[in-house]
């Protein structure tokens, strides 16, 4: 490992520890220690084309979703190609017990890109598992308009069946359900700009990756954003869910779904959420558009 990623690795580890959400039962350092292991040793795996060491730490369900949208699953692992984890910059840790998410980003040498990744691993009773690994690409510079957030109905009436009334995807269990409930709940709050039932459905520290990849948006972004929609008089569209699938881990949850939008290209998005207080609350979102 390079003095950089020990540092790295030194960094990362320490963060666990004054983590917000690190008083979970789940929540030990040993724990997470084990998953940033499982982490390392995946992300070598793939470097070194080690199919095996790969299979075994990648989750049954896992996906792979590229910059342009492709996804593959752990079929497919033959063919994901390399991943220098070494480049990894502006990385950082939610740790939400049995659920750990890394994001990041990291330049692609052979395609002179760089991309906004997140990698999602799970607790299963076999050990740290990786479910999500996705990019998006990172612009070189801010877009003047941010897109990802639904289509403008230019005054028409909305009639807003799938999402906000039903999604084609039945919950296994009470967990999944009230998770998806409350995802339905924050799409009905931004078709009608109500920033004030939007608020806590999100974390304080919520972070959001748009797929025009530009600077991930935080919690005072997106109220702002919400406001200015609702000070203009201005309605979007919620772009209907293609397919989705939720995974509950105690007080964690993952979510990933695509949404076609009533104009634009079809969205892949991967969702993180945590329960405090008996509520479900979105903690991170990423986006990337399917070319």
């Amino acid at each position: 490992m390079s003095s950089l990623s020990h540092r790295f690795w030194v960094t990362t580890v320490l963060s666990v520890l004054v983590s917000p959400f690190a008083t979970s039962p789940m929540g030990q350092a040993t724990e997470h220690g084990a998953a940033l292991a499982a982490d390392h040793a995946w992300t070598e795996a793939i470097a070194k084309g080690d199919r095996i060491a790969t299979e075994k730490l990648s989750d049954p369900e896992f996906t792979w979703t590229d910059r342009s949208g492709n996804t593959k699953t752990k079929a497919a692992l033959a063919s994901l190609g390399s991943l220098d984890s070494n480049s990894d910059t502006e990385v950082s840790l939610v740790n939400l017990g049995r659920v750990v998410l890394l994001r990041g980003v990291h330049r692609s040498a052979s395609q002179n890109v760089s991309v906004r990744f997140n990698r999602v691993w799970v607790e299963r009773p076999q050990g740290w598992r990786l479910l999500v690994y996705q990019e998006t690409t990172k612009a070189d510079k801010t877009p003047e308009k941010r897109s990802g957030f639904g289509s403008p109905s230019d005054g028409s009436a909305v009639v807003c069946e799938n999402p906000c009334k039903s999604v084609p995807y039945k919950p296994e269990g009470a967990a999944e359900q009230e998770v998806v409930a409350m995802w339905q709940t924050v799409e009905r709050t931004v078709l009608t700009n109500d920033v004030e039932a939007w608020v806590p459905n999100f974390t304080d520290d919520f972070v959001f990756v748009t797929p025009d990849g530009g600077p991930p948006l935080n919690k005072a972004d997106r109220v702002a954003m919400i406001t200015d929609l609702k000070r203009t008089n201005t309605t979007l569209i919620p772009a209907e869910v293609v397919s989705m699938k939720v995974w509950v881990f105690g007080d964690a949850a993952v979510m990933r779904s695509e949404h076609k939008p009533h104009h634009g290209k079809t969205l892949h998005i991967t969702r993180v959420l945590t329960k405090q207080s008996g509520h479900w609350q979105i903690a991170f979102g990423q986006q990337t558009a399917i070319e």
